[in-house]
């Protein structure tokens, strides 16, 4: 029988069981001591409280923060980008290329999906899925756990290694669910890039130079990579320029001459041939070798009215031109996105590129604002409510307190034992090399409803003893921490021990649980031990005043338990 006295005890359980006992009560022993101690010296136990909030606040701004963390979810994309304009004759062969290259520099590879003469932006970014001239690579990786290298680190290496393939432009970055939903959360049209220079302005000109000189700018910033523009130029194309005064002597309109041109280049459907239930559009164009060049369009004939035969040429005037591109607006306002990719967190890349900005300045016209966008806006959008919900959340806990205690003090009391989380939380994500990012706020949010829990066991068997027992202010203090002291430890334990598995990231795309994981423990831990000391002092200085804060709380006649 375990429960049986010492010198009786046998067996593994029986030895377990005295270890367990003899912890327990040395436990006690020493949190009865430390609990006097701390009544004693109210003054350096309130002081000492203050500075851990005081402290949590200093160390907060020096954590790295971004919208969500980047999972690794086994899958990197590459795209590849030729001069607009390329046929997808050339671009298919250095597609080829790229893919031999890919092998060899991802032994992690298990399959790679090649796709020629598609765009690479994605969610609105450049390159359409009718550009000829660009191409996507998605490789697939091997289990988390069986390679050495993050799918963050094989794009990283992918840039450094596929930079120098002459006229084209490689990018790649981790991929997956995550990654797409926080590209497609953070803005569509900002370029595919998490970090993004919105450049606000009327004049088309304008903000392609603008745009062109953050590009530069970005190139240039440690940290960064991946920087593009988010309007592409136009693909080269002929304009034909028809003289319409010319035109019109000889009573042709520009409508002819456009119809005459698209019919012999590109040709129009003049019949239909039917054979075996199966029907044969007849296209009428001139022949392949006849409309190769610019001059083959100039000698093409037109007819007028009166019966004559000319060349084109006598009519228009063909031009290499570029085509129009797509004008972006946000806010009713003109705008051009300069897109990048940042290699490390995106606080520290939004930093670097802020020290860097006013060099654009003196070249920006006056009429014209940058400022960033994508992930960095849609961050301090999602921060904004997510402090609303956590001011919400106090105002609830505290309510529900009040409404079951039917008072006002001691569920203020309770409350002291939430700001002593922050340091918790901030050494947590300190010591780990964790960066503060949507999840981690949403932990903060569960803690002020979870860390309460202690005050209110404490609270409320003191005011237990005092009202049944009849018990004094120091007595009752000391004897409900002792009593309560156990359920305290396994309830903080038991929650601090069931978020482990979860903060140690194990698994593909655990990274996005880790935050709220390693928030929880350590704010829990450290409102643990300030709890147990803090809550039972503010106690007794309620019931005392705050006159007693540096004096000793009186010895008092001890009621038999």
């Amino acid at each position: 029988v375990l429960a049986a006295p010492r010198d009786q005890r046998r067996g593994l359980g029986g030895r377990l069981y005295t270890f367990s006992e003899t912890l327990l009560d040395g436990l006690d022993e020493g949190y009865r001591k430390l609990l006097h101690w701390a009544l004693d010296h109210r003054g350096i136990v309130v002081a000492a409280s203050a500075a851990s909030v005081v402290a949590a606040a200093l160390i907060f701004p020096t954590l790295p923060t971004e919208f969500a963390t980047q999972t690794d979810e086994g899958q990197v994309s590459v795209s590849a980008e030729l001069a607009q304009g390329t046929r997808i004759e050339i671009t298919d062969p250095v597609l080829q290329r790229i893919e031999r290259s890919l092998g060899e520099l991802v032994p992690e590879a298990t399959d790679v999906i090649v796709n020629a003469g598609g765009g690479g932006g994605g969610f609105g970014g450049p390159g359409g899925s009718n550009s000829v001239s660009r191409g996507n690579f998605q490789i697939l990786l091997k289990p988390k756990d069986e390679r050495q290298r993050s799918s963050e680190q094989i794009a990283q290496d992918l840039r450094r290694q596929l930079a120098g393939i002459p006229g084209v432009i490689v990018r790649a970055n981790a991929s997956g669910g995550n990654q797409q939903m926080n590209r497609f959360l953070s803005g569509g049209n900002s370029g595919g890039g998490r970090l993004s220079l919105e450049i606000r302005g009327e004049s088309l000109d304008d903000a392609r130079k603008v745009a062109q000189a953050a590009k530069d700018l970005l190139d240039t910033v440690p940290g960064i990579a991946d920087s593009r523009l988010g309007r592409d130029e136009g693909r080269p194309e002929l304009s034909v320029r028809v003289d319409r005064a010319k035109a019109a002597l000889l009573g042709v309109s520009a409508s002819t001459v456009a119809n005459t041109i698209r019919t012999n280049v590109a040709g129009q459907q003049a019949a239909v041939f039917r054979q075996g239930g199966q029907e044969y559009p007849i296209i009428v164009r001139l022949r392949e070798e006849e409309r190769q060049g610019v001059s083959d369009v100039n000698d093409i004939l037109i007819s007028t009215p009166t019966g004559q035969v000319l060349q084109a040429k006598n009519l228009m005037k063909v031009e290499d031109a570029v085509g129009p591109t797509q004008i972006q607006r946000k806010n009713q306002q003109r705008i051009a996105y300069v897109s990048a990719e940042p290699e490390a967190t995106l606080s520290e890349a939004v930093t670097a590129v802020q020290n860097r900005l006013p060099q654009i300045y003196p070249i920006m016209p006056k009429d014209f604002s940058i400022g960033f966008g994508a992930e960095v806006e849609q961050q301090a959008k999602a921060f904004d409510q997510l402090r609303t919900v956590l001011i919400l959340a106090l105002v609830l806990v505290y309510a529900v307190m009040a409404s079951q205690y039917e008072s006002l003090r001691d569920p203020f009391i309770i409350m002291f034992s939430v700001p002593t989380a922050a340091i918790g939380v901030v050494l947590a994500l300190k010591l780990t090399g964790t960066s503060f990012n949507m999840q981690a706020y949403i932990g903060i949010i569960m803690l002020a409803g979870i860390v309460v829990s202690n005050g209110i066991l404490l609270v409320d068997y003191t005011n237990v003893l005092r009202r049944r027992d009849g018990m004094p202010l120091r007595q009752a203090v000391e004897t409900a921490g002792r009593t309560r002291l156990r359920p305290i430890l396994m309830t903080s334990i038991a929650t601090g021990l069931g978020l482990v598995p979860m903060s140690l990231g194990i698994g593909e795309g655990s990274e996005l649980q880790v935050p709220l994981a390693r928030v929880v423990i350590g704010g829990l831990t450290t409102s643990l031990a300030i709890t147990l000391l803090l809550v039972p002092t503010v106690y007794t200085l309620f019931e005392e005043g705050v006159s007693g804060l540096w004096k000793r709380t009186k010895d008092e006649p001890v009621v038999p338990a």
